[in-house]
């Protein structure tokens, strides 16, 4: 029989058998505050008591907006605890776009962050027939509310407390009910071609996921890893979450995400895990430090990050003589200062995943010594479903198949992913689901590449595959992170589709590109007056130049238009996890994109 345990069993277990062990810790007003498993147990049962009292029903499914906080972990084991399911919300979702999804996923009840939140839901409660609750964590400035729908968390945890001093089984009578194939978890999909969908992802994909995580990551009770992304985004419950749990690691939550680089600096983690985005930003601070400091010191950190670059294209262990010494050389003057800089001075393990980043990133990042592995999965994976093990450094690779997982590429060059991860399906979409999972197999709509040593590499999106005037295939994602190795462009959006020639859509990074013109004495006002300068737009042509020396002829970008402002959620250009809608950029930028092609 398979040996199974749920979220809420692995915390029971963990409370009864390591009591005084950290396992949270949350920085409040400057300080770091612990929680114990026991302490953990504790609040979540109150917590879920607390929602019994309020009518919390068993598969009641419940939001939480906020940014990543201890509450929202606690909140959620709460939820689960009563036999609810969680429903996380970006909080920097609009109201439309919050109202869309609470109301798909038909919750009763949400926790709220604080009194931005509880406003926006309070502007959209009329839409919400089924909601009875809304429950806030931060009560500041909500005083003069008088909503008879609002309470506060610790209400929420002492009428809980209260309850089960009267009936002390009632949580427990609950949580033996759950069962491995209930739903304990919707997360919505990004949403960059179409409305997002609600995956319903069960206990026995949570297990399965840790026992991945649990074989994939090298990590041991009590190291440290900083909670940063989005915990309604899969990778973060699975870096966070699940890991806590199978490999009881202290989770930490920053004060906010304006924070998050002096928090980095302060826990110095042992685990990190980062988008793409969030590598190639580690980069261009890089650059920006380069640039700021003095000539002999910019001058060091630059050489020094050009040689990383070389020794990250071979595995330590096969390094030369000359290698060895070269690293030990630039380490000691620039490269330990470099992670500590970045908040990763103890960092052991380091991943990346949920979107293509640039090998040459890669190898920069290795080369200085930071041990970064790619990872392939997805919302519907539950996490993660490939990974690169550290001994195969082969830059584009996502890495062989995770423990229980079997992958293969479909005669159309579909990646097809099956195991215990795969997700339930879509909550009231069954047409959705079929077309999804098929005998067992998840579509990921990606198109892959097999390798001899079982390894896979991923190409692109099915449906952002390309195909130019002259029916020549072409992978956007490709381009585009070819060029998003420079450290002035934070985005970049082809546009070749049906065209004679390759262009792009450029947005300039908004913090090395105005150090560079305060350096070279560039005068301007405003973001859209940067991008309109022609010694910026010089700038820009010869990083694109760099890039397109490393593409084929065919995938080189003749000609581009800087966007002038950034890339904004509310305005949906991107999705609140920063996925480019490349639609919605196409249509607004329809003038600028035809302009591009006037020669032709």
């Amino acid at each position: 029989m398979e040996s199974y345990y749920s979220l809420t069993q692995m915390l029971q277990m963990n409370a009864q058998a390591y009591p005084d062990d950290i396992a949270l810790r949350q920085k409040k007003h400057g300080i770091w505050q612990q929680q114990t498993w026991q302490d953990f147990l504790n609040v979540t049962q109150a917590i879920a008591a607390g929602l019994i009292e309020l009518g919390g029903d068993r598969g009641s499914h419940i939001g939480i907006i906020a940014e990543n906080c201890e509450e929202w972990v606690l909140a959620q084991l709460g939820v689960n605890f009563m036999g609810g399911v969680v429903c996380g919300v970006y909080p920097t979702s609009p109201s439309n776009e919050v109202v869309y999804l609470l109301k798909s996923a038909d919750c009763t009840m949400v926790f709220c962050e604080d009194q931005e939140q509880v406003d926006k839901v309070l502007a959209i409660e009329d839409q919400l027939p089924l909601l009875k609750h809304i429950i806030v964590f931060d009560p500041k400035g909500l005083n003069n509310y008088d909503h008879d729908k609002l309470i506060t968390l610790a209400s929420l945890q002492e009428s809980g407390a209260q309850r089960l001093q009267t009936e002390r089984d009632c949580v427990n009578e609950r949580h033996d009910q759950q069962q491995p194939d209930d739903t304990a978890l919707i997360v919505f999909t990004s949403g960059s071609t179409g409305p997002p969908k609600a995956a319903m992802i069960s206990y026995r994909n949570m297990w399965h996921e840790m026992l991945v995580i649990r074989d994939a990551i090298e990590t041991e009770p009590g190291l440290n890893l900083l909670s940063y992304l989005p915990l309604c985004h899969i990778a973060e419950q699975a870096m966070s979450t699940l890991n806590l749990m199978i490999n009881r690691v202290t989770i930490n939550f920053g004060e906010s995400l304006r924070t998050i680089r002096t928090d980095l600096q302060e826990i110095s983690p042992d685990v990190f895990f980062g988008v793409p985005r969030i590598w190639e930003k580690m980069q261009a601070e890089i650059s920006v430090l380069a640039s700021r400091s003095g000539k002999l010191r910019g001058w060091l950190i630059l050489r020094a990050m050009d040689k990383a670059r070389d020794l990250g294209e071979v595995l330590p262990v096969n390094w030369s003589v000359s290698q060895k010494l070269s690293y030990a050389f630039w380490n000691a003057v620039v490269y330990q200062h470099l992670r500590a800089y970045l908040g990763l001075a103890r960092c052991r393990f380091a991943m990346t995943a949920a979107a293509p980043i640039s090998p040459s990133l890669l190898s920069q990042m290795r080369g200085m010594g930071i041990r970064i592995c790619e990872i392939f999965g997805m919302t519907e994976t539950t996490g993660a479903a490939t990974i690169q093990p550290w001994h195969m450094n082969s830059e584009g690779r996502v890495g062989q198949p995770c423990t229980g997982v079997d992958c293969k590429v479909a005669e159309d060059g579909e990646l097809l992913v099956k195991g215990g991860i795969i997700f339930k399906g879509y909550y009231k979409n069954e047409e959705a689901t079929a077309e999804t999972i098929e005998d067992g197999w998840l579509h990921t709509g990606d198109i892959a590449k097999a390798h001899t040593d079982g390894s896979f590499s991923i190409v692109d999106r099915k449906k952002d595959i390309m195909i130019n005037a002259a029916g020549k295939n072409l992978s956007p994602s490709l381009i585009e992170n070819t060029v998003k190795a420079s450290a002035f462009i934070k985005e970049c959006i082809v546009i070749a589709d049906q065209r004679p020639y390759v262009t792009a859509l450029l947005q300039i990074d908004p913090d090395s590109v105005p150090t560079w013109a305060e350096q070279h004495n560039v005068s301007y006002t405003t973001f859209k007056s940067l991008t309109q300068l022609p010694e910026v737009r010089e700038l820009i042509a010869e990083e694109v130049e760099k890039a397109n020396t490393q593409l084929a002829r065919v995938e080189q970008i003749k000609t581009f238009y800087l966007l002038p402002k950034e890339l904004d959620h509310d305005d949906g250009e991107v999705t609140a996890t920063m996925k480019v809608r490349r639609k919605n950029i196409a249509e607004q930028y329809q003038r600028e994109i035809e302009g591009l092609y006037g020669s032709a």
